[in-house]
């Protein structure tokens, strides 16, 4: 029974992850302004818009003008965040969690989210530059410097180039996993 409460655990977690980590995106490339034509783009819009059109239609039924910040993929977000902290605490305690507990964690996990993607963003970023120098026309790499560039800024602030290597990424991971670490690590239950 444990190994079946692992599994439904785990396929849980990685199902709303990946939706939550995709509405993040969404949420990024609007903020960034990135263009339509991006096929990156186009595929991620294309995968949450089947959500967010027709609430948008709902809330917002008169035409309006496309705002920076998408609250309406936000709200998806801690909708998302907390029917996954309920099904979590339900497989994990058998029992629904008390409301300020779930606030908590849906507060803490879009903290924690948006930090790992913006980790994984970084280190895709460094990757692809040892990689392949040339990976700049991919149009996956337009994304990435527009979300990158500013962590990239703070970091050489920190820290500048020593010697012709620039160690403003790492130094930005560390920040975020740090910050990361510290929220998982400060609730009050492990979910």
């Amino acid at each position: 029974m444990a190994g079946l409460i692992a599994v439904s655990y785990f396929l849980i977690s990685i199902f709303f992850n990946l939706i939550i980590f995709l509405f993040w995106l969404r949420i990024l490339l609007r903020y960034y302004r990135v263009s339509s034509l991006n096929p990156m783009g186009q595929a991620i819009y294309r995968l949450t818009d089947r959500i967010v059109l027709p609430l948008e239609s709902t809330i917002f039924r008169s035409k309006r003008h496309p705002q920076r910040f998408d609250a309406i993929s936000f709200a998806c977000i801690v909708v998302l965040e907390l029917i996954k902290f309920i099904l979590l605490g339900l497989i994990a305690y058998q029992r629904l969690l008390p409301i300020t507990y779930l606030f908590l964690f849906v507060i803490a996990d879009l903290i924690i989210q948006l930090g790992d993607l913006l980790f994984y963003a970084l280190l895709l970023r460094v990757i692809m530059s040892w990689v392949n120098p040339q990976w700049q026309m991919h149009p996956a790499a337009m994304i990435l410097n527009l979300i990158t560039d500013p962590l990239i800024k703070i970091g050489h602030k920190i820290i500048p180039n020593i010697s012709g290597f620039d160690f403003a990424p790492f130094i930005m991971m560390v920040i975020i996993k740090v910050i990361t670490l510290f929220i998982s690590a400060s609730l009050p239950l492990h979910l």
